[in-house]
């Protein structure tokens, strides 16, 4: 029972600390319609833990044909210490999507610093029978999902980003039962709105809101997602779980 609650307490705290990019760069490029602006830093990753200081690619309101990278984890943009002892500090991997207009710090990015977070899956768990289960979010057509984000530049040119998170797409309910939120998707048709500087904030809102048109597919994964240091290309394989 004890290891239980423990594995329980971990899995809340990273859930969506975790991201998939297996895309190639010109993959990327191709289905954003914008180019990376440093493409020798980019490489596909099975599994993406935000829980040490990682770059991941986003594109923004400013600069919505380039697909730059960031670092995981929101700092203030006149933030001038250390990465991880703002993170113990204030986890900022994930934003609730109903706290950005509560007049925080990162209010303004919300309403001038929109990016999208293109990737090709994440992860949620499922508590049955007393053990915990993975699954793996991916787009149905194989096509990246546009993961909705904030961000900040800091005074040294260097982006910080943050995932928002909302309430469980209708699709996703069956599958998750440890926190009742996810990464907030972007639909493509609403993508120049989310990036333009003109559209309102209750539209923005409204974007946010699911249920979203992407179609979804969710597949179980091997338990080993659970171990920090392990990262396979055999990782994402679907895996079945005998019934019990």
């Amino acid at each position: 029972m004890v290891i239980c609650r423990t594995l329980c307490l971990k899995q809340k705290i990273d859930m969506y600390f975790k991201i998939s990019n297996t895309a190639k760069m010109k993959e990327i490029e191709q289905e954003v319609n914008a180019l990376f602006k440093y493409p020798d830093l980019y490489s596909p990753q099975v599994v993406i833990s935000g829980l040490t200081e990682v770059s991941i690619p986003i594109i923004t309101m400013k600069e919505p044909n380039e697909v730059n990278l960031a670092i995981w984890g929101l700092l203030p943009s006149s933030f001038n210490d250390d990465w991880e002892q703002f993170q113990r500090l204030t986890n900022t991997l994930t934003i609730p999507g109903d706290k950005l207009e509560m007049d925080m710090w990162y209010d303004d990015s919300f309403k001038n610093r929109r990016c999208i977070i293109p990737v090709t899956g994440f992860f949620t768990s499922l508590l049955k029978n007393g053990e915990i289960y993975p699954y793996h979010i991916s787009s149905k057509n194989d096509k990246l999902l546009y993961l909705a984000g904030i961000y900040t530049t800091l005074e040294d040119g260097f982006m910080t980003c943050s995932l928002l998170t909302g309430p469980l797409e209708n699709e996703v309910v069956r599958y998750q039962n440890l926190v009742d939120y996810m990464p907030v998707l972007i639909d493509r048709e609403d993508k120049y709105d989310w990036f333009s500087a003109d559209t309102e904030l209750n539209r923005i809102n409204e974007i946010i809101q699911p249920p979203h048109s992407t179609d979804l597919e969710i597949r179980p994964i091997a338990r080993n997602l659970f171990n920090q240091d392990i990262s396979y290309d055999s990782m994402l394989t679907p895996y079945e779980y005998p019934e019990r």
